[in-house]
């Protein structure tokens, strides 16, 4: 009777499970629906099956795993040092988690979403480990090793296949490496030495075969390293050169420079084409059919509209002073929000990405720098550098010309840079506590055991 139960059990979920694979067109592999720390020796699947919610560098986002959870927005305070707790339906910093040293500037939701990584801006090599679960700091590690200093490891790519990150070092203007870090562990693997310095923005290629990372110190350029080998097997010399975005089909790399958006096949690392533009050097964004990217023009105050299926310049839409990047809304995925970070810009530019033009400003704090929403994409945090607090915004409603200011007083700290949203501690342990249960029915084992 038992055997029988556990099998009817086992028809029930798989069922389930495949019911809803269908309906969000998505197969099973790259559902991204369990939470948890990765595991040393998980297979390629039990990987992919974790939840990615890392909005910046990786190509990847599980928004349908979230959605419903509450959550938290946390806000990196790089010259305090903490990362500030905001519950955005209270509309106020609930607590600060205790860092310990400053240059805490970019954070980072490790794939499974149970920890973030807090990277560094300043002249040092730590990084930061949250707990989640706990909201504090559970570890602190450095990323220098075999004789390499490394140098403001400030942005991350995060691995489609195994427990693995890549960061680069920006401010070394002599060296380039790109550290690799094992997320089960929290620790580095090893550095991969470049020929260019001050790698950027390093992310991985779908199959994980192969890195591609930007170098913002001359010379500039775009490198490739083999993963397998770990070695650097392409460098191209660009005037400029500065950011990185991998396409979220996995197509093509883009590198932001001087004058132009710089185009590379991930599979053959050849340039495909060069999209000339009115500035530069700005982030880019694309939308997640990948049929266009958005790409800042920091020196020409405006967005440049990159068609992917023509490669060709389609519009530019004005924005604000040093344009950076747009984050779109994942409740209303027609509109996002651009962040135009000079230090004396207080606005934001509300995109509508169908009609590729510039709905209305929001004046937030000075200098806002990152954008983060909430799953259902009512509510969104400007984080503000030149200020002591940042902006919460009411992004609920349809018509993007009614989202307007909360607040600009959500107590952070000097140079608040990084946000995220993560789903509250009793969240996560609702959900893991269901998935400890599904497991023990599918093996048979009694649930409260």
């Amino acid at each position: 009777m038992k055997t029988k139960l556990n099998l009817l059990i086992i028809s029930v979920l798989t069922a389930g499970l495949m019911a809803a694979c269908t309906s969000m067109g998505t197969s099973p592999k790259m559902m991204g629906t369990k939470f948890g720390a990765p595991k040393e020796g998980m297979s390629k699947a039990e990987y992919q099956s974790l939840v990615f919610l890392d909005p910046q560098n990786t190509i990847r986002m599980d928004w349908h795993a979230v959605q419903g959870m509450t959550g938290y927005f946390l806000i990196d305070n790089q010259g305090e040092p903490t990362v500030s707790v905001v519950d955005y339906e209270m509309e106020k910093t609930i607590k600060k988690i205790d860092m310990e040293e400053t240059g805490n500037h970019h954070l980072w939701i490790i794939p499974g979403a149970r920890y973030a990584y807090s990277s560094q801006r300043y002249e040092k090599d730590v990084f930061w480990v949250i707990d989640l679960m706990t909201l504090k700091l559970v570890k602190k590690f450095n990323l220098s090793m075999g004789g390499k200093k490394v140098i403001a490891p400030l942005h991350i790519g995060f691995a489609y296949t195994q427990p693995l990150a890549v960061a680069g070092n920006i401010l070394d203007k002599k060296n380039g490496y790109l550290t690799l870090i094992n997320t089960a562990k929290h620790e580095p693997v090893d550095i991969v030495e470049l020929t260019c310095p001050g790698a950027r923005d390093a992310m991985f290629s779908p199959d994980d075969s192969k890195i591609f990372t930007t170098c913002q110190n001359e010379p500039k350029g775009m490198a490739v390293v083999d993963v397998k080998s770990r070695k650097q097997i392409k460098m191209v010399p660009i005037k400029g050169g500065r950011t990185g975005a991998m396409t979220p089909n996995g197509q093509y790399f883009i590198v932001g420079a001087s004058g132009a958006f710089h185009v590379f096949d991930t599979n053959t690392t050849e340039l495909v084409k060069t999209i000339k533009v009115p500035g530069g050097g700005g982030n880019t964004s694309c939308l997640s059919d990948s049929s266009k990217c958005y790409g800042g023009l920091r020196k020409g105050n405006a967005v440049a509209v990159l068609d992917m299926k023509k490669l060709e310049l389609k519009t530019v839409i004005k924005t604000g002073p040093d344009a950076n990047r747009l984050y779109i809304n994942p409740g209303n995925t027609r509109y996002g929000i651009f962040a135009n970070e000079a230090g004396k810009s207080e606005v934001v530019t509300i995109i509508d990405t169908m009609k590729d033009v510039a709905i209305k400003n929001i004046i937030t704090g000075l200098g806002p720098h990152n954008v983060a929403f909430n799953p259902a994409g009512t509510h969104a945090i400007v984080s503000t550098k030149k200020e002591t607090v940042a902006t919460l915004l009411d992004t609920s409603s349809a018509d993007p010309n009614e989202w307007d200011v909360i607040t600009t007083d959500i107590a952070s700290g000097i140079q608040n840079n990084g946000v995220r949203w993560i789903p509250k501690p009793e969240e996560l342990k609702k959900v893991l506590t269901s998935e400890l249960q599904n497991t023990r029915i599918i093996a048979g084992m009694p649930v409260g055991q």
